[in-house]
C-alpha cells in the first residue's frame, strides 16, 4: 500500500513532464519549419510528423499553428498576477507588480522565445497570422478589463476605469506586437496619457474653436 500511494502521488508530476516535453517538441518542430520552409508552407501535420506526434495530439496543446508563434501564454500569467495582487494597490502598480512577479517563471525557454517572437515579426503580415495577433490582444484586454473591475468594485457598464485600462492595454501591446516596436512601461504609457487627457482640460487659445 506504501509503495502504491508513492507511485500514485509521483503520477502528475511526471504528467506534468510528459506534457511539457511535448509541448516543447510541438514548438520546436513548428519553428524549424517555419524557418525552413516558411509560415503559409508549413502543415500542421507537417509539425506532427517532425515532432513525432498523433494529429489530434496537436490540438490539445494549440488551437492552430499560428498560436506557435505566441506563446502558450499571452500574458495570461500576468493577469494571474494582476488578480491576485495585493487590494491595497492601485491599479497601475498592481498590473507593474504583476509583471515583476511572473517574470523568469514561464514554461517557454528564453531561446524559443527569442525565435517565435523573430518569426512572429517575419509573418505578422500574413493575414491569418494578423488576425489571430488581433483576437489575441483583445481577449488579453477584455480580461484585463474585467480583473480591473472587479479590483475596483465597480460595473464596468457604468464605470469606464476598466475598459479605460483595457484600451491603454491593448495599445500598448498592439504596438509591440504588431506594429513590432519595442515594448514601453506601463508608466510610460500612463504619462502620455495624462498629458493627452490634460489638453483637454485646458483653455483653448483665443479664436480657436472648440
Amino acid at each position: 500500500m506504501q509503495g502504491q500511494g508513492t507511485d500514485t502521488g509521483a503520477e502528475p508530476g511526471l504528467r506534468d513532464r510528459k506534457r511539457a516535453r511535448t509541448r516543447q517538441a510541438i514548438r520546436t518542430a513548428g519553428l524549424d519549419l517555419f524557418e525552413e520552409q516558411g509560415f503559409e508552407s508549413t502543415t500542421v501535420d507537417q509539425i506532427c510528423r517532425r515532432a513525432d506526434i498523433a494529429h489530434r495530439t496537436f490540438f490539445r496543446y494549440y488551437e492552430c499553428k499560428e498560436a506557435l508563434l505566441f506563446g502558450m501564454d499571452f500574458g495570461a500569467a500576468v493577469l494571474d498576477a494582476f488578480a491576485a495582487a495585493p487590494a491595497g494597490l492601485d491599479l497601475w502598480a498592481a498590473f507593474e507588480r504583476a509583471g515583476g512577479t511572473i517574470d523568469g517563471q514561464l514554461e517557454e525557454s528564453a531561446e524559443h522565445t527569442v525565435r517565435r517572437r523573430a518569426l512572429r515579426r517575419r509573418f505578422i503580415e500574413v493575414r491569418s497570422v494578423h488576425d489571430f495577433a488581433l483576437i489575441m490582444i483583445d481577449n488579453f484586454a477584455q480580461r484585463a478589463a474585467a480583473i480591473a473591475a472587479e479590483r475596483l468594485g465597480v460595473d464596468p457598464v457604468v464605470d469606464l476605469r476598466p475598459q479605460a485600462l483595457a484600451a491603454l492595454l491593448a495599445g500598448m501591446t498592439r504596438r509591440h506586437v504588431v506594429d513590432g516596436n519595442d515594448m514601453r512601461s506601463l508608466e510610460d504609457w500612463a504619462s502620455a496619457f495624462r498629458v493627452l487627457l490634460a489638453q483637454f482640460d485646458a483653455p483653448a487659445p483665443a479664436g480657436a474653436a472648440r
